[in-house]
């Protein structure tokens, strides 16, 4: 016997197809760009509009369980097919959720931590350890040396023989050179610490295979992916060993995060499949081409002599930074002097300034453009401004932002 909804429901007119204005935030990914993710979201956006939702604080941001799980399934398998590992996690926002989840499972209340200090080099991990409630660990910065910015892996020795850390943190967002995992590895086990790499300033370059995964060294690994994929951000963390994986997955910060709204999570997987194409790799490419050409630009003698600095020499990744400790001009003024041209550095540290080339890559700069970006920092740092030179240095990045227009809406070829 029918039932009395399909009784009801008998003789009357189909209901209309959804669309994307009926339906606001819910508008289905192309299957041209991305077929599994676009099948999850389809399928989630026909189970509410043949369901009611009667639920107290709305559902608008939240998939239903199914393609909650569907959507995470997916993003953690691209996440561990682009950085390698056999157990991984993704978490919102940035990657701050993904140190803590790291360093609270990795560490007990009174454990020593050994890591980066916050000036040049540790500002993500460190800046977690401080900012954790109580901060019940012991942290011993590394510092780096004075004469080249280096990590002076002797003194890393040194300080791990004389605290016994539980846990060895290598790598970190503010410094420009990938971190010796075989030393680390070393000195982490000569002391029974486990290795802990924070690859945030070279996980675009793992991903697109320009360097090898740092889990070949490494217990656990944490990123920050914010500007680096290209869309949405958030953090990843992973290991290849089961029980560390289990761990962190039980820690206060990974179930404070667990179960992201669902538009991050198919945001993310998105992302993380265009990391798998060779125009990432590309972007990747130029983004590192630009930062040694700005580097090698900033160490020019025209640069050196007003005392500033380019931080180890060099750079190994899409960053370049500047140390302006001992400069005719300090950092804070030298961050408003570029942005007043329209250059909006990554960051500003206590005695200097981070530069990241990957917008730039972004925005489809190729060595060229590189070259006459590298060439307007350049001349800002070195001079005094007076109103003729900034109007032409100003004028040079607006003709690189008419060259190099951002990707929008209004900038896309129609489809045919």
């Amino acid at each position: 016997m029918p039932s009395s909804a399909s009784t009801h429901l008998r003789g009357a007119p189909p209901p209309p197809t959804p669309t994307a204005t009926a339906n606001p935030g819910y508008v289905t990914p192309s299957t041209d760009t991305d077929p599994e993710v676009a099948a999850v979201v389809a399928a989630e956006l026909r189970e509410r509009q043949q369901s009611l939702a009667m639920t107290a604080a709305g559902e608008s941001s939240f998939a239903t369980p199914p393609a909650q799980v569907a959507l995470e399934r997916i993003a953690v398998s691209r996440a561990k097919a682009l950085f390698g590992g056999k157990y991984a996690q993704v978490l919102p926002k940035t990657g701050v959720p993904a140190h803590e989840a790291a360093l609270t499972a990795l560490l007990a209340p009174g454990d020593s931590v050994l890591c980066a200090g916050h000036s040049f080099g540790g500002r993500g991990v460190h800046g977690t350890l401080v900012a954790l409630a109580g901060r019940p660990y012991d942290v011993v910065p590394y510092p780096l040396r004075a004469s080249d910015g280096l990590v002076d892996m002797a003194e890393v020795a040194r300080l791990a023989r004389a605290h016994l850390p539980t846990v060895i943190v290598a790598g970190g967002a503010t410094h420009p050179r990938i971190p010796d995992l075989v030393g680390f590895r070393q000195v982490a086990d000569e002391v029974g610490a486990l290795l802990m790499v924070d690859m945030t300033r070279f996980a675009g370059l793992v991903a697109a295979g320009l360097q090898p995964t740092p889990l070949s060294g490494a217990h656990v690994v944490t990123a920050d992916l914010h500007g680096i994929l290209g869309g949405a951000g958030g953090g990843v963390l992973l290991t290849d060993d089961r029980h560390l994986a289990t761990r962190m997955a039980s820690t206060t910060a990974a179930r404070r995060t667990s179960g992201p709204p669902g538009q991050f999570l198919a945001a993310q997987a998105v992302a993380l499949r265009g990391a798998m194409s060779s125009e990432f790799r590309d972007r990747q490419e130029r983004a590192l081409r630009g930062a040694r050409i700005l580097a090698g630009r900033l160490l020019a003698d025209d640069v050196a002599e007003t005392g500033a600095r380019v931080v180890t020499g060099s750079t190994e990744t899409p960053l370049v930074l500047i140390d302006l400790a001992y400069a005719s001009l300090d950092a804070g003024r030298a961050g408003e002097r570029l942005r007043s041209l329209g250059i909006r550095p990554d960051s500003s540290e206590k005695h200097g300034l981070c530069l990241g080339t990957t917008p730039l890559a972004v925005r489809g700069f190729d060595d060229a453009s590189f070259r006459e970006i590298a060439d307007v920092i350049a001349r800002a740092l070195t001079h005094e401004p007076h109103a003729t030179a900034m109007a032409e240095l100003s004028a040079r990045v607006a003709a690189l932002t008419q060259r190099h227009p951002l990707a929008s809406a209004d900038t896309q070829p129609e489809e045919e």
